[in-house]
């Protein structure tokens, strides 16, 4: 029964009267039903709290969400003398009647989640509102006091999160992906101790990442929103990879592989301050095509050549002034009119200038010897790097019309992530826009050079209309880069959600 009171004639023919409006009166409008809907809730509501028990105060409240959410009339909730909530789609009971799990997935519900509703349902364990087009904002879930599992994902739910679901100390697992939530993601979430699965993805959120540190957390999501700052380096969520951060352009720091600086253009020194962030830490300069190294190698030799060129002036200086020194003090010690130095003496002195210039020219050898020396090494690293930095291959039927220096020098403006790594737009001086992916070789371990070869071959030669021409390739010890034409009018992604 659906009350318990002395007045079971009256509440039999009401319920009566409920299910022939709703089951057997077409004519009457989706409106006209609701409204008979409500009237009859409002009714049912004001009994005396004493003459109903709790299976009928849940289907008050299920009956009240029901209004508000299913517009359509798909769930076809009958109400009669022998029915029960435990009997409807989608409603779960235990032993006494009461309602511990509500599931209403994939059904396509196009209304909203009001509040005060299903919030009354205090024993409820399990609420899944999974893939259907609810929409509105998430009403205050306090309520649910024994909730653990929480399924609104893949729906329209707009508005921020909830502060009251902090509150439910209980909850387990906590999806809200696939909506278009704005705001923060609530500190107090890392108050759920016992959540061990929690999806906020692809939603609009902003703000940084609460330092989460749940030790059963093994699910978790916050990629395709526009967070920023650090990510909170705890033991929890260095457990996780880039994919759970990525794409949220804004965010940097050790467990995302970048480094949490303002400007860092990627390809190298750029006159325009685009800002960009690494996936993963710093090539070498020889593939960036940092010229820093160059200009830095030009200063030392510089140096190196005068410091060659001063050491044996100095020492030629410094032996003159000895020999100055030493006449000066012969003149004095001798008459200035008789004394003159003997021959043995300017012999002696003409020796010391003659051995002290020998020992100068020596060292200069020396020196410059070990100058060649170093600049064969020099040569020879640069060949052995050389032979290790790949190439740019172009794909069959491309033409050349850029080299990997052009690359290495281009401006550069990242354009997302993903799960193989980050997309850029790069202008190379020819005046070619291209996008080059660069691959994050952590997720590439174990395909070998030959594999990747073939691989890129296959996908080089495909053509189609609808699909985006892959021009050349380009991989080393370290480094693998996928060159496309670039599109302007942006990704699939921005067009479906809207973020143009």
């Amino acid at each position: 029964m659906l009350i318990h009171t002395h007045n079971d004639s009256f509440c039999y023919l009401l319920s009566k009267t409920f299910h022939l409006i709703i089951n057997n009166c077409p004519i009457l409008d989706l409106n006209m039903r609701s409204t008979y809907i409500l009237t009859t809730i409002l009714f049912l509501s004001y009994i005396p709290f004493n003459l109903a028990s709790p299976p009928e105060t849940d289907a008050l409240s299920i009956l009240a969400f029901v209004v508000k959410a299913d517009i359509h009339n798909k769930l076809h909730y009958t109400v009669n003398i022998n029915t029960t909530p435990c009997q409807w789609q989608g409603v779960h009971c235990q032993s006494d009647g009461t309602v511990v799990r509500f599931l209403l997935e994939n059904l396509s519900l196009t209304g909203v989640f009001a509040p005060d509703t299903l919030t009354r349902l205090h024993q409820l364990r399990v609420l899944s509102l999974y893939n259907n087009s609810l929409s509105g904002p998430i009403p205050d879930l306090s309520g649910l006091v024994n909730l653990k599992i929480l399924f609104l994902n893949y729906n329209f739910f707009s508005g921020v999160i909830p502060p009251s679901i902090a509150s439910l100390h209980r909850l387990r697992t906590l999806d809200l992906s696939h909506n278009i939530l704005s705001g923060i993601i609530p500190v107090d979430i890392t108050n759920l101790s016992r959540l061990t699965y929690l999806r906020l993805d692809s939603n609009r959120l902003i703000g940084s990442i609460p330092p989460l540190n749940q030790t059963y957390l093994n699910i978790f999501n916050v990629a395709f929103n526009a967070l920023t700052g650090p990510v909170p380096v705890t033991p929890t969520l260095s457990k996780f990879s880039t994919s759970s951060f990525s794409p949220n352009a804004g965010l940097c720091g050790q467990i995302v592989r970048t480094e949490c600086s303002s400007i860092t253009p990627f390809f190298g020194k750029s006159s325009t301050k685009t800002p960009s962030f690494s996936l993963l830490p710093p090539p070498p300069a020889v593939l960036l095509g940092q010229t820093m190294n160059f200009k830095n190698s030009y200063n030392k030799k510089h140096k190196r050549l005068a410091i060659i060129i001063g050491i044996p002036v100095s020492l030629i200086v410094i032996i003159s002034l000895i020999t100055t020194c030493i006449l000066m003090s012969v003149s004095k010690k001798k008459n200035k009119l008789n004394d003159i130095m003997s021959t043995s003496d300017m012999m002696e002195v003409a020796a010391v200038t003659d051995a002290a210039a020998a020992d100068a020219a020596e060292l200069v050898k020396r020196m410059e010897e070990t100058e060649e020396l170093e600049e064969k090494v020099r040569k020879l690293q640069q060949g052995i790097d050389k032979g290790k930095s790949g190439k740019l291959v172009f794909c069959s039927g491309e033409t050349q019309v850029y080299t990997v220096e052009h690359l290495m020098r281009a401006k550069a403006e990242m354009l997302g992530r993903g799960c193989l790594g980050v997309t850029y737009k790069a202008e190379v001086e020819t005046g070619v826009i291209v996008c080059v992916k660069r691959l994050d070789v952590v997720r590439l371990v174990g395909t070998t050079k030959e594999m990747f070869e073939r691989h890129m071959e296959v996908v080089g030669g495909l053509r189609h209309p609808n699909l985006v021409p892959l021009r050349a390739y380009f991989q080393a010890r370290d480094e693998r880069l996928l060159v496309y034409d670039y599109c302007a009018n942006g990704s699939l992604f921005t067009l479906v959600h809207d973020l143009t």
